[in-house]
């Protein structure tokens, strides 16, 4: 899944106009305001009749060369700003992937938490929970991605780096679409998050701005948890579906009329290359 997931800086840049382009209106918008209302100080910052004179007051300038120049440099660093901010959103990915030791030093409660309800969640339900299902990475959408390698190579032996691509090439008319939409939900909301560090940044000169940055970091972080379980779900049907169709393409025969591990590491095999069969020394007889 981590090698399926590299693939969001390319769909973030193919979605720039509603990704970066879209919500740099408003921010533009909100750095106008900041801009008119800092000189008030923080006690009026929400004072609207003195946001309706300042705004009048530089509606006359921008009819002046200087006022053209204004909104040229205005312009120039909202899209510096989008530029940034989509670089922002590869680190928020990564963050939230939850890979890093020392994330996962510094989450370790949470990580033991998550384990015990994991753990309950299965005693209530009268199931045993195996040890490669439970929480181990620092975040719970890195867990969630983690959990569909685990899954897939528990019930079927492939590896789900290998196969996805292959399966991609096998979709049919529904299956791009579904996971798409599931992954442009995901990687919208990686931006998102993103988009809120310059509002906080803004709020050092303009308190109100605060609250937006915030709002969009918490909105962000719970469409990243839908996006991603979303996702997850997505691919793994994709796989259940598919998988069939992949060993037959291959050359796999199902005895079983069903992918079991044993067919799954034939697939696997064959898709590595031979990238685990002996070096031709390995089996040769020793020289005498």
């Amino acid at each position: 899944m981590d090698g399926i997931l590299s693939d969001l800086g390319k769909r973030i840049a193919d979605r720039w106009f509603a990704f970066l382009i879209l919500p740099g209106v408003p921010f533009a918008a909100t750095v106008i305001v900041a801009w008119a209302m800092t000189p008030s100080g923080a006690a009026h910052a929400l004072d609207l009749d003195i946001l309706v004179r300042r705004l009048d007051t530089l509606g006359a300038t921008a009819q002046t060369i200087k006022g053209i120049v204004s909104g040229c440099l205005l312009v120039a660093g909202v899209a510096v700003v989008a530029v940034l901010v989509r670089e922002l959103s590869l680190i928020v990915n990564r963050l939230w992937l939850g890979r890093a030791a020392i994330l996962c030093r510094l989450m370790r409660p949470g990580i033991r938490r998550r384990r015990r309800l994991a753990l309950d969640t299965a005693r209530r339900g009268g199931y045993a929970l195996p040890e490669r299902y439970l929480p181990h990475r620092a975040t719970w959408i890195g867990d969630r991605f983690a959990l569909v390698d685990e899954r897939v190579a528990a019930q079927y032996g492939v590896s789900l780096a290998r196969v996805w691509p292959r399966l991609w090439q096998l979709r049919d008319d529904r299956t791009p679409k579904v996971v798409s939409a599931a992954w442009d939900d995901y990687a919208a909301a990686t931006v998102r998050v993103a988009w809120a560090l310059p509002y906080l940044v803004i709020s050092l000169f303009w308190w109100p701005a605060a609250p937006l940055g915030l709002a969009l970091m918490l909105l962000g972080w719970s469409q990243g948890r839908r996006g991603a379980d979303d996702f997850c779900v997505s691919c793994e049907a994709a796989i259940d579906v598919q998988l069939r169709r992949l060993a037959h393409m291959v050359g796999v025969p199902l005895p079983h009329q069903r992918v079991t591990t044993a067919e799954g590491r034939q697939i696997d095999g064959i898709l590595a290359k031979g990238a685990y069969l002996p070096r031709p020394d390995e089996g040769a007889p020793p020289a005498s």
